[in-house]
């Protein structure tokens, strides 16, 4: 679960990390101190977003609305030292709602009703079924980095590591629809991910993709297609 801390509090957003830490399923992937800050860490896509109410500049409820504008928004959790904030704040939906200084049972609690996919993810995001040693998880188009097909198997690239899929890439076509862009016989990549291209001595391009480290060759035949998506972006 991707996490994104946004309180004005440096000591507080230092103290949820620590109690973060206890779940090794999160990865606290940025922190903000005002919700200007927030908007660009946004772009690496949290699933959850841990929420101060009071903060100099636009208040957290106010910059909560603007998340939930979203196609997909991440799910919220509210953190407040004011209880008296709590109506405003379920008037937007969040998760839950914690008074601060957070206490480690009311944090895992809010954790375990984040992990239920909102309406909205339900309904509009396209998720695929994959094999972590002995549990199985969801990976929401959200996740997705690239496809990359390999003898007789898919290794699927995500924002948490790697899966060996059986589906073709064909398959993740129909699947995931335009979230998914091939950009070789052998390659799809993650639409929303994709920065730039970049060429060797060569003559051969890349596609640069945020959050994988190596960029990954482009067919001549699917170049003009992967500029016209920069220049739509």
């Amino acid at each position: 679960m991707r996490v994104l801390i946004v309180d004005d509090e440096p000591l507080a957003r230092a103290r949820l990390r620590r109690l973060l830490a206890a779940h090794p399923e999160v990865r606290v992937i940025g922190e903000a101190g005002n919700a200007r800050a927030a908007d660009r860490v946004l772009s690496e896509e949290p699933d959850l977003i841990f929420l101060d109410i009071e903060m100099p500049g636009e208040s957290g409820l106010s910059w909560a609305s603007h998340v939930r504008q979203r196609p997909v928004p991440p799910a919220i959790i509210f953190t407040t030292a004011h209880p008296q904030h709590a109506l405003d704040a379920f008037a937007s939906s969040p998760v839950d709602y914690l008074l601060k200084p957070i206490e480690p049972a009311r944090l895992a609690a809010a954790l375990e009703r984040a992990r239920q996919p909102t309406r909205a993810q339900q309904t509009q995001e396209p998720k695929l079924s994959i094999q972590v040693g002995r549990q199985q998880r969801f990976v929401y188009a959200r996740d997705l980095l690239a496809a990359v097909s390999e003898d007789k198997y898919t290794r699927l690239i995500h924002s948490e590591g790697e899966a060996v899929l059986d589906h073709s890439l064909k398959e993740l076509e129909t699947q995931f629809g335009d979230h998914l862009l091939r950009i070789h016989r052998h390659t799809l990549i993650s639409r929303a991910r994709l920065q730039g291209i970049s060429s060797n001595a060569q003559g051969q391009h890349f596609a640069e993709i945020m959050g994988l480290d190596a960029p990954l060759e482009i067919s001549r035949r699917a170049l003009p297609l992967v500029r016209a998506v920069l220049d739509q972006a």
